[in-house]
């Protein structure tokens, strides 16, 4: 199974990528899993253009048996990603004083709050994972 290398980079719609091996061929989705499906497709309709044109095309690639391996550059990733307590906040959707609060233990956080903290780290870390540099 051969790796195709896929540059994304944020976007204020989410996610864009483009296929490093494949040139001009681009996607763009509103999450990492919603771009990785758009980005096979953008494969699929780009290799087709290129069997049209009796291109030469990896096997792997036209039977459909390659990993995604997505890649961003660190910049992209500290100016996407929340990983400060205003980041995380605004990913839960809460207060950044009172997250705050939290992290320093000047109060106790209700298991409706620890839901939406926990949620929102959870996201983030979901993406994370699916990142390379």
């Amino acid at each position: 199974m051969c790796k195709v290398d896929v540059i994304v980079r944020p976007n204020k719609d989410g996610w864009w990528a483009e296929i490093t091996s494949l040139p001009g061929c681009f996607s763009g989705g509103e999450s990492l899993e919603e771009l990785k499906l758009n980005i096979r497709e953008a494969i699929d309709l780009h290799l087709e253009s290129m069997l049209e044109d009796d291109e030469k095309i990896a096997n792997e690639l036209v039977s459909g048996e390659y990993e995604l391996e997505l890649h961003i550059n660190i910049q992209d990733l500290f100016e996407h990603f929340p990983l400060t307590v205003k980041g995380v906040s605004e990913r839960a959707g809460m207060n950044r004083a009172l997250l705050n609060q939290y992290v320093r233990g000047e109060k106790t956080m209700s298991e409706k709050q620890a839901l939406r903290i926990t949620t929102a780290i959870q996201s983030i870390g979901k993406e994370l994972t699916q990142l390379q540099f």
